[in-house]
């Protein structure tokens, strides 16, 4: 009987020991699935940001390449005219 004793508190304090280590991992498997999950959360949030800002940029390098935009750049920073057009001056000015 006293054997049988000895085994079986043997057998819980082993059982109980992997018990807590078992524990212990899955905390820490935990911990690190949720760093996992907030770090796929942040790049998820990033791609979204760069993706609307390169159609941002797509649009604007539309709008550069039209005639519109050059003949708008032509005028307000280079002050230059069509062929034909008349320049009015504010002599008020």
């Amino acid at each position: 009987m006293n054997k049988r004793k000895k085994r079986s508190c043997g057998l819980i304090i082993i059982t109980g020991a992997l018990m807590m280590y078992l524990g212990t991992v899955l905390v820490k498997q935990q911990f690190i699935i949720n760093s996992q999950r907030q770090q796929l959360k942040q790049i998820q949030e990033n791609i979204e940001q760069e993706k609307e800002l390169n159609e941002k940029l797509l649009r604007q390098k539309e709008e550069i390449a039209s005639k519109e935009y050059s003949e708008k750049i032509a005028r307000e920073s280079l002050g230059m005219v069509k062929n034909g057009e008349r320049v009015f001056v504010d002599v008020n000015q």
